[in-house]
């Protein structure tokens, strides 16, 4: 049980992640907002995998 929860938060932290890395490519440096919203989904996705760690090193 604990290895698929912390396996769902890795994937969910890396596609996040991935998310903001394609979105940052994109903006091209015009759009700010798309820009803010890269940023936020990476925060998010960083966010998650410390709290994957966090949940690896206290269940195992």
């Amino acid at each position: 049980m604990t290895d698929s929860l912390i396996a769902v938060c890795c994937a969910a932290a890396l596609t996040l992640l991935l998310k903001s890395a394609v979105g940052l490519a994109r903006a091209g440096g015009t759009d700010p907002s798309a820009e803010a919203r890269s940023v936020t989904s990476a925060l998010y996705g960083c966010g998650i995998a410390v709290l994957a760690l966090g949940l690896f090193i206290t269940l195992t």
